[in-house]
């Protein structure tokens, strides 16, 4: 009967815990200061049940693909039209995106690898340090990666994933071209390679050499040859990535060399070294780019690039030094949006370019100018590929897209298409406002709206209005001040530590916010108490301390309720 009884008082809790709202911290909106230049531009929500269902659809087959083949094996450019997407390790919102979209991808290519010396051998990126570290260590491989690989493997996603190896050293890309001219460089490289993609179930490998001379071109070709012959012999195959109307970049050697050539048509204009406000990629631009490489690629080897981010470019003032604080940027989808936003800015559809701007006034009255390519010019982008015989294409990057593409990625040249971009979803990134430690979430995601005009005779949309902006998470930070310091302790009470901190705060005339947790502070109810009457600040560090990424939204909430309800 006693059992029963607690029962009882078990589930009465809980549900009451469950039903109370957590309390709102009463702060003030933070947002930008930012204003709307005044120039002379010119100017359906899904319900959660289809939302749901959209989502079912994705994770119950692969829409576009018509056989059950490794991706990697099907010939480039045929009716299955292949997908392929660029993963990066330095964006949370990277790999949000592949978590959700990832039965949308066939062929990954995560950017782990980096060639920076004349000796060739391989480089990662520690993501806790963000200091560069030797992957082959005494033979052995250090990994690269703990979330990609085992995400893939436990969802069955059935995505083929070929690292990628560049000579971007996260500022500037490097010279490589003592490591190309070296044949013992090139075979200590390949004998590194060789050994990473044995560490796993890699298909093969992406090379993505950036900005070397064109004196290194022959070499280049001559490394490719070689990796080509070592990756063919283990039933690998070997992708490279090409800039776009680049005279300097000797694509016909390359694409007889390769299984697919990446043709990265954007950048048309580029922030930082020497780069112009423009757009990313006009749509003439773009399908001139890839008319001009079918000629020079082989139509089963050729994979078309399309953007999704921006650059936010700011114009120097006529008169005194640019602040030290101001400088061209890259921008996500989102954060593009965001400036508009808190500028009341309109975002703007270029005619000429067919691509959307934005132009703002920022706290310093500086003008800045955004350029970014959308879900609207990567179905553009998709249908003029297909006119032209190319079926093939690769995202760059997740993370930083419009995911109303993803509704148009497997199936552009559908007549409905054009009306599946109308509803936005916001982006992955969490929009940060103001400064401090104290965080409160001010508002939660919500879709956008968008209208768009067609051009009947070349089935490409014209034009583009945004009627509502999509909102992602947004977080007041609060708190900072230039001469004070907010003491904090996590995790506690602590029956050793608790009573020394405090003796000593209490020597020193301090006090501190203890972020309890909700079990230890019901288990040490006395030193709970010692911290409240001695004067410090108590705070709700959840019941047990779990790993919240990991748990469902209504367990989160259960975790601060019942945590608050023991602090």
């Amino acid at each position: 009967m006693a059992g029963i009884v607690v029962s009882a008082v078990i589930v009465v809790f809980i549900y009451t815990a469950t039903r109370e709202p957590l309390p709102k911290l009463m702060l003030p909106f933070e947002k930008r200061p930012y204003h709307a230049l005044k120039e002379p531009y010119k100017a359906l929500r899904a319900t959660e049940k289809e939302k749901a269902r959209e989502r079912r659809n994705l994770l119950s087959r692969r829409s576009h693909r018509r056989t059950k083949s490794a991706p990697s094996t099907v010939e480039l450019n045929t009716d299955e039209g292949i997908r392929a997407a660029f993963y990066v390790p330095w964006d949370a919102a990277s790999f949000s995106s592949l978590r959700e979209y990832a039965r949308q991808i066939d062929l990954l290519y995560p950017e782990w690898l980096h060639v920076l010396t004349p000796d060739g051998h391989l480089q990662g990126v520690d993501s806790e340090t963000n200091r560069f570290f030797d992957i082959i260590q005494g033979g052995a491989v250090r990994p690269v990666d703990y979330k990609v690989m085992p995400f893939l493997k436990s969802e069955d996603t059935g995505t083929d994933v070929f690292p990628l190896v560049n000579n971007f050293d996260g500022s500037q890309w490097i010279d490589i071209s003592d490591f190309l001219n070296d044949p013992n460089a090139r075979a200590n490289f390949r004998r590194q390679i060789e050994i990473f993609l044995a560490s796993d179930k890699y298909r093969g490998l992406m090379v993505d050499f950036e900005d070397f001379p064109k004196k290194a071109q022959p070499d280049f070709v001559s490394l490719l040859n070689e990796l080509a012959t070592d990756l063919h012999a283990k039933d690998m195959k070997l992708y490279v990535s090409a800039p776009a109307g680049n005279s300097d970049f000797d694509y016909r050697g390359v694409g007889q060399v390769v299984d697919g050539l990446v043709l990265m048509n954007y950048d048309q204009h580029y922030a930082g070294g020497g780069g112009t406000a423009g757009p990313i990629a006009a749509q003439d631009w773009f399908t001139n780019n890839l008319a001009q490489a079918k000629k020079l690629v082989p139509l089963d080897k050729l994979i078309c690039a399309i953007a999704n981010y921006g650059y936010d470019w700011v114009k120097k003032p006529k008169r005194g030094p640019m602040p030290a604080d101001e400088h061209d940027v890259n921008v996500t989808v989102q954060q593009a949006w965001l400036a508009a936003r808190d500028s009341e800015a309109d975002v703007n559809f270029d005619d000429d370019s067919m691509n959307p701007h934005v132009i703002y006034l920022d706290e310093h009255n500086l003008q800045h100018d955004i350029w970014f390519l959308d879900g609207v010019t990567a179905l553009n982008e998709m249908r003029a590929g297909r006119q032209i015989g190319v079926r093939t294409f690769a995202l760059w990057r997740l993370g930083s897209e419009d995911r109303s593409l993803w509704r148009i990625w497997d199936f552009p040249m559908e007549v409905a298409a054009p009306s599946k971009l109308n509803i936005v979803p916001p982006g992955q990134d969490v929009d940060l406002e103001g400064s401090g430690e104290i965080l409160n979430v001010e508002a939660t995601p919500e879709d956008g709206e968008r209208k768009m005009s067609m051009d009947d005779s070349t089935g490409l949309i014209s034009d583009e209005t945004m009627d509502s902006l999509p909102e992602p998470y947004r977080v007041g930070r609060y708190g900072a001040s230039s001469n004070e310091v907010a003491i904090t302790f996590d995790d506690g009470p602590d029956p050793d530590w608790t009573p020394r901190i405090l003796d000593i705060l209490k020597s020193e005339h301090a006090t501190a916010t203890f972020f309890l947790i909700g079990n230890q502070a019901d288990r040490f109810a006395s030193l709970t108490s010692r911290i409240y009457n001695e004067g410090h600040e108590i705070g709700n560090h959840t019941f047990t301390h779990p790993d919240i990424s990991d748990l469902s939204n209504t367990m989160v909430e259960l975790e601060l309720k019942i945590g608050r309800a023991h602090v």
